[in-house]
């Protein structure tokens, strides 16, 4: 009789288990544009909405079953390559040698060329846009308007580029990341507001909230900043997703990385400074905090406007793996965070002592 009750008891934790984690997707889910095919390296030539975009697929070293997904972003200053292979940069595709598949998109103003960095890529947005780099959030005018809840052409290319090199290598659907620094930031923080059914979680570094008024209506750099700090535990609405921000994401968990007192941005002449990261990454964390599915972890360092740059590979494993340990699907109370490489504060919910 004891027996048997340890029987019951095993298979019911065991079903509890796999219900815990649902079932990777059947292959249907990943898709390539007909007579595409993607591979190692660099992809040229991807279709997507009306453009041939790029991006370089790193495979993961030492895996052999599902594995989980790195998508990152460069700011406006790094190229893709140096995103993927420059120490100052992140130099992201180390990661594939810790099991993660590494994808690293081209941003359209480099026309497919995963080599080109600053000059092309630098400044005000156009067709809507903010700012150049990514469609990371809608432009603060009239032409804006159409974008105040689509998503854009970027945060579903990032989709459409990881469901093809799912077609080739096998991916972990439940641990699909994103993340990025500065404009690839924001752009994170889209991707994570507006899809948040294909994602598992992102790192957004330093990235923009563009906030605005409650009714959805612009503020200035100087209003916008006010605002944060006039009440820096509010929900603020922001150009960087829908309008109005949903009230509901599916699971994720997402890592708000804030680069200290240097985190800003100067745009040069006319406008000068232009961003400031203390108010808009505590405005992300307000909201990531506030719904209950999503484990939302704020961390602070002292490395300014740059990707993360003490104990860099240190921090990006520990990133990773902290995201990979909460599954999409996972309950929010399970989740233990542990303790970051030496150079970074981290903590659950939102930021707090900022201001």
């Amino acid at each position: 009789m004891l027996t048997c009750l340890r029987t019951a008891i095993a298979l019911a934790a065991l079903s509890l288990t796999a219900c815990a984690t649902p079932e990777q997707p059947a292959a249907e889910a990943w898709s390539c544009p007909d007579g595409f095919e993607v591979k190692a390296g660099l992809n040229t030539n991807f279709p997507h909405e009306g453009m041939m975009r790029a991006f370089v697929v790193v495979p993961p070293k030492g895996t052999t079953g599902p594995a989980p997904v790195w998508v990152p972003l460069s700011g406006t200053v790094e190229s893709t390559n140096a995103n993927l292979n420059a120490p100052r940069s992140g130099a992201n595709a180390l990661m594939a040698d810790h099991g993660y598949m590494v994808i690293g998109p081209v941003r359209q103003c480099a026309e497919q060329n995963p080599d080109t960095g600053f000059k092309e890529c630098d400044g005000v947005g156009s067709n809507g846009w903010n700012w150049k780099p990514w469609n990371d959030g809608r432009a603060a005018n009239a032409e804006g308007e159409k974008w105040k809840n689509d998503a854009g052409p970027d945060s579903r290319f990032f989709e459409a580029m990881v469901r093809c090199v799912g077609t080739k290598f096998p991916l972990d659907a439940h641990r699909l990341f994103i993340g990025g620094i500065s404009a690839g930031g924001t752009v994170t923080n889209r991707a994570l507001l507006f899809n948040s059914a294909f994602w598992s979680g992102g790192m957004p570094i330093s990235g923009e909230w563009y906030v605005t008024k409650d009714d959805g209506s612009s503020l200035s750099f100087n209003d916008a900043r006010q605002a944060v700090i006039s009440n820096p535990t509010k929900i603020h609405q922001g150009r960087v997703g829908p309008y109005p921000l949903p009230t509901s994401l599916s699971p994720l968990v997402v890592i708000t990385v804030w680069g200290g007192e240097k985190d800003l941005w100067d745009c040069g002449p006319p406008l000068g400074l232009c961003s400031d990261y203390r108010p808009t990454t505590q405005a992300g964390s307000n909201y990531f905090s506030s719904l209950p599915n999503v484990v939302h972890v704020a961390c602070t360092a002292t490395h300014g406007h740059m990707w993360p740059q003490v104990n860099t590979q240190a921090f990006n494993l520990w990133a990773l793996q902290t995201m990979a340990s909460h599954p999409k699907g996972s309950n929010p109370r399970d989740f233990k965070l542990t303790t970051p490489p030496e150079g970074y504060s981290c903590k659950l919910g939102p930021f707090t002592g900022l201001y």
